[in-house]
């Protein structure tokens, strides 16, 4: 059975957005295993990466660091 939290639809609709696992990692700053368990729901994806993923869908633009 396939679990689906907000979190995982959320990410999983980034994904969609961005097309492919290599680019919503890397939006993420995060590995790529890491990213295919928050996906399968082995494990759970830290708030940073739920509130970055729900920006890619809300289509934030992602903030440059140093710019203020």
């Amino acid at each position: 059975m396939t679990r689906s939290t907000a979190s995982i639809r959320t990410l999983r609709r980034a994904l969609a957005t961005l097309g492919s696992e290599e680019r919503l990692a890397a939006e993420l700053g995060c590995s790529l295993l890491d990213l295919m368990e928050w996906l399968s729901g082995e494990t759970p994806a830290p708030d940073a990466a739920f509130i970055a993923a729900l920006d890619i869908v809300a289509g934030v633009p992602k903030k440059r660091q140093g710019a203020g």
